[in-house]
């Protein structure tokens, strides 16, 4: 058996909207179970297609379900474990949050800490994406596939700046170090109302989204280290108050010490900035 994470870089006019396209695969004979994976809360949307006939498992509420074949993931807080039975490939667009304001014109409220099948979500359409894509065995030609997908729902954005999108901006520029106050100040509007935005788009508050974002850059400041970091250092350089609060808030997002999730040999997302780029 064999397993696989890659990710790719979009294009250059929909950087702002994509981070990265990714396909994890797993292939095996028969009816072989994967090692089970760990999907961290990493501050963004994630629409995930099943290539093939073989379709994942999730663990929710003590028990594992069969994932729909294409499915929206709104913003997360906890650390969703997965597994494979059989051979599987995986493809998924890795959405900024305000993407779904600016490019496909909806709120993820509902979605916080939950997914739903793409087409109660989008409508019929994106069954155009979901069909094109299934099958095809070239990363390339799926990647060209979305792009054009995407870039159709790019030219009927209207090009104005929300709030919302300024302030998750910010948060992410900061590495999730920006107050509140200093936040509502920049954006000239009030914590409650910023507050308010959150909450009707993301299901979430700034409050959240914060600690979720400062948790991302830490977890990927020693993902793809050799050794054992220190995690003293790991905790002054992402402005954690001690290297208990760090530890504090690790468990709070994937039930783990940080040791116990770093020297988990079987996390295929375990490189997040290791990107192929196709010509």
């Amino acid at each position: 058996m064999s397993s696989g994470y890659q990710e790719f870089k979009p294009s250059a006019e929909l950087q702002p909207y994509v981070e990265c396209y990714w396909l994890h695969r797993f292939e095996t004979v028969g009816e072989c179970e994967s090692p089970v994976q760990r999907c961290m809360p990493f501050g963004t949307l994630e629409l995930i297609l099943h290539l093939d006939d073989n379709r994942c498992n999730a663990f929710f509420d003590g028990q594992w379900e069969k994932l729909p074949p294409a499915f929206l993931v709104g913003l997360y807080r906890d650390a969703v474990q997965w597994k494979t039975v059989g051979s599987c490939r995986k493809f998924g667009i890795r959405l900024r949050p305000e993407s779904a304001l600016e490019l496909f014109r909806i709120p993820i409220a509902p979605l916080f800490n939950q997914f739903t099948d793409v087409e109660s979500y989008f409508g019929s359409e994106i069954n155009r994406l979901v069909d094109d894509v299934y099958g095809v065995q070239d990363m390339e030609e799926v990647v060209r596939i979305t792009e054009k997908f995407l870039s159709g729902l790019l030219k009927n954005t209207r090009s104005k700046e929300h709030h919302i999108s300024q302030a998750s901006r910010l948060i992410r520029q900061t590495q999730g170090r920006i107050s509140i106050d200093t936040l509502s100040e920049n954006l000239y509007i009030g914590k409650r109302q910023l507050e308010r935005i959150f909450k009707d788009h993301y299901g979430t508050t700034p409050k959240m989204y914060q600690p979720i974002i400062r948790f991302r850059n830490a977890y990927e400041s020693f993902s793809g280290m050799s050794s054992t970091p220190n995690w003293a250092e790991v905790s002054y350089k992402f402005g954690y108050s001690d290297q208990a609060h760090f530890i504090r808030d690790f468990k709070e997002f994937t039930r783990e010490v940080p040791t116990n999730i770093f020297q988990d040999q079987y996390q295929y997302f375990r490189l997040p900035d290791k990107q192929v780029r196709f010509a």
